[in-house]
């Protein structure tokens, strides 16, 4: 029975000038050789920046989240803001009323006093005036007999 050993891909050269080599096939692909250690240093590379892409993808989603609650968080201050200036108008507004039911009231008392003062000055002339429609006949009696 025959074995056949399978060889590893890389290719352990020395140091030398040209660290790496370039080759093109008849079937226009290109395959590149280089030392273990240069290998090495390359595949770290690609390592590190394949997990730097995955976290750039994470951080992009969790930046469009974070801009998305900053415009939700921007639109409900300006609807409180909105919302205290409305409110603020309304206090606004029915302070106004209180002082027009003030000034109201305050007319309303007036009026009262003096429509007050008025019927009792009208009693005292309706009682003059009964006691002089008695008096002045019956004196008149008095004086004509």
């Amino acid at each position: 029975m025959l074995m056949v050993f399978q060889g590893n891909s890389q290719d352990t050269l020395q140091e030398s000038p040209d660290r790496v080599f370039t080759y093109v096939n008849e079937l226009g692909d290109t395959m590149v050789s280089m030392g273990m250690n240069d290998a090495k240093i390359l595949l770290e590379d690609v390592l590190h920046y394949k997990y730097t892409d995955s976290l750039l993808k994470a951080y992009k989603v969790k930046d469009s989240l974070n801009i998305e609650n900053y415009v939700k968080q921007k639109k409900i201050i300006f609807k409180l803001s909105e919302l205290t200036t409305n409110q603020k108008e309304i206090i606004k507004n029915l302070e106004e009323v209180i002082n027009n039911k003030d000034n109201e009231n305050e007319k309303k008392d007036d009026i009262i006093n003096q429509q007050d003062k008025e019927i009792k000055k009208q009693k005292i002339l309706k009682k003059i005036g009964f006691s002089g429609s008695v008096i002045l006949p019956v004196l008149l009696l008095i004086l004509l007999l």
